[in-house]
């Protein structure tokens, strides 16, 4: 009787041990969704803080263009902002 009480705790110890597995991946993994949506969220702001502070300072726009044409390695990336007038 004794040892099938240790191996029913071994087995309930390691179903408890599954599912924190499963909880520490699901934890990681909405962190990791979220730090996307804050990086998303980011990006939207300065692009657009950026995009407003070139339609007011004509010598700013030049330089974002500059900084456009070197920083955006992506070819289709490229053709879009030449066809909004970035490049």
């Amino acid at each position: 009787m004794k040892n099938n009480n240790g191996l029913l705790r071994i087995e309930t110890l390691q179903r408890r041990a599954d599912e924190l597995r499963a909880k520490i991946t699901a934890e990681q993994d909405k962190r990791r969704k979220r730090e996307a949506r804050e990086q998303q969220r980011l990006s939207l702001i300065i692009g657009a803080a950026l995009v407003h502070n070139a339609a007011l300072h004509p010598d700013f726009e030049l330089m974002l263009k500059s900084i456009l044409q070197t920083a955006v390695p992506a070819e289709s990336d490229k053709n879009f902002l030449r066809r909004k007038g970035w490049l």
